[in-house]
């Protein structure tokens, strides 16, 4: 296990993030930072950094390589974007910083930043066909992804600062500047012709793109803290940029939700993204809480280790990895669940739509016992909502986090009430269809060293018997599994038996 550190100096924001990377390639982000930091206020490029902006940089630099450093990091990535390029001291600043701090500032270019972007966003997101948008202070990334592969890019020198205060809209909006701004804006926009591909979805990133979901989530009420995949609609953006534009900077920053730090290019931020949608017209908008740090920690990653592939399973064995969990167990369960799974499929009627369910549920049922292991399901619900489980809806994530929860042998259900916004009635009896083939999952690996190896399963109207068969013993694991049969006929209807078969190897 080592650490790593990301600095990173962007046109609103001087950020670090600091990740601890386990030996099987996964990452979890260990601490953060960020500090206000604006650079051009207009759509010009003669920017010139006065000394009093190059010693609160140098400040903050040294503090964050100080943290890295009494946190045993091993690696520190010093980077900015291509704004930086358009101060035009730009040269004698990177050396400074390198004669003062020993840090080596490199400036991505454009092609590295939709690198990043890209790959940040395919390492949390299974997108098909969608529009990634990250709008910054000072540029407006557009990227076409189709199955995985970046087909056509577009950097925008424009941005939420720049264009507040170029086109005076950083406070109260009048509607001469709106005009003006909108006109600027669909200009540079039909420029791209690409746009008017067909896009299934639009998927935004950044602090723009977190700042909307929390004021998204404060209006609705959101239940999840969750962020990554989270769904806003056209018609949300809209009424969130129409109240936005009725409010001044004061009032502005009394909205629930809101980012201070980009209080006065909130409103612009949501100009550009409201003319993105009228031209692109989506059928969902998502949200990746990954950026183009999490992208150049994976590029580090793919060239250093052995990262597995599936970004699921990346998730889960990561978790399980970094708790001390019992992986062996965790597969087994899995393994056993799903063969019940696809046998019962007459009877539960289920698609295969819900085996991403199924497989986080069911290898993560265990992970509470990190905490302690009285109640340990319970706090396997905690640890699973408020982890980082990437490709999962939030109704996926919390149905999984439901199913793990009620794994063991009681009577603990899911309040729906307090959940009622992303799951209903219908959903809680796919948690309990699911649940109760964990349930004697959990029972046939009781003894933890998978001695179940083969499983066979045969019903009709009145009965379910399964058939299990080993070399060793499996008396413990056949009474264990059938401590769940008063659940699972509930469930199912049916009364339940569990039978030794005679090995065959």
């Amino acid at each position: 296990m080592i650490r790593v550190g990301i600095i990173h100096i962007g046109s609103s924001k001087i950020r670090l993030m600091l990740a601890e990377v386990e030996d099987i390639g996964y990452f979890k982000i260990i601490d953060e930072l960020k500090t206000p930091f604006k650079v051009c206020y207009e759509l010009s490029k003669e920017c010139i950094l006065c000394n009093e902006k190059l010693n609160y940089i140098l400040s903050t630099l040294k503090t964050y390589k100080s943290l890295c450093e009494a946190s045993g990091t091993k690696e520190i990535f010093t980077i900015t974007t291509s704004f930086f390029k358009d101060l035009k001291d730009s040269e004698d600043i990177i050396s400074t910083i390198k004669s003062n701090l020993n840090l080596d500032l490199k400036v991505l270019s454009q092609e590295e930043e939709i690198k990043f972007t890209a790959l940040s966003v395919n390492r949390s997101l299974n997108i098909t066909n969608s529009l990634i948008v990250e709008i910054t202070g000072t540029s407006t990334n557009l990227i076409s992804m189709k199955n995985k592969e970046i087909t056509n890019w577009s950097s925008l020198p424009f941005g939420g600062i720049n264009l507040a205060y170029t086109f005076n809209i950083a406070d109260r909006i009048l509607n001469s500047n709106l005009d003006d701004s909108i006109s600027f804006l669909r200009n540079k926009l039909n420029n791209i012709s690409w746009l008017n591909d067909e896009f299934e979805s639009i998927v935004i990133v950044g602090d723009f793109a977190k700042t909307i979901v929390k004021m998204d989530k404060f209006k609705t009420h959101y239940p999840l803290e969750l962020i990554n995949n989270y769904e806003l609609s056209s018609v949300g953006i809209h009424e969130l940029y129409n109240m936005i534009k009725s409010k001044d900077l004061k009032l502005r920053r009394k909205v629930e939700g809101i980012d201070l730090d980009i209080v006065d290019s909130i409103f612009s931020c949501l100009l550009i993204f409201n003319e993105i949608i009228k031209i692109v017209s989506p059928n969902s908008i998502r949200v990746s809480n990954n950026s183009i740090r999490e992208g150049l920690l994976y590029d580090y990653l793919y060239k250093n280790y052995d990262v597995i592939d599936n970004i699921l399973d990346y998730s889960i064995y990561g978790i399980l990895n970094s708790l001390n969990s019992n992986i062996p167990h965790a597969q087994q369960v899995y393994f056993l669940s799903s063969v019940l799974f696809n046998e019962l499929k007459p009877l539960h009627r289920l698609e295969d739509k819900y085996l991403n369910i199924l497989k986080t549920g069911s290898m993560l049922h265990d992970c509470g016992v990190s905490i302690n292991y009285q109640n340990h399901h319970k706090h396997s619900l905690y640890i699973i909502l408020n982890s980082v489980i990437n490709e999962l809806t939030h109704k996926e994530h919390l149905m999984s986090a439901a199913i793990a929860a009620s794994h063991r042998f009681n009577n603990y259900h899911l309040p729906l009430a307090q959940f009622s916004y992303l799951i209903n009635k219908l959903d809680i009896e796919i948690i309990n269809k699911i649940g109760a083939l964990v349930k004697i999952a959990e029972g046939l690996d009781r003894s933890l060293v998978g001695v179940v190896k083969k499983l066979k399963v045969y019903f009709d109207d009145e009965k379910v018997i399964i058939k299990v068969s080993s070399p060793s013993n499996l008396d413990v694991e056949i009474h264990q599994a059938m401590r769940g049969k008063n659940f699972f006929k509930e469930i199912y209807h049916r009364d339940l038996f569990i039978e030794r078969e005679r090995w065959q190897n």
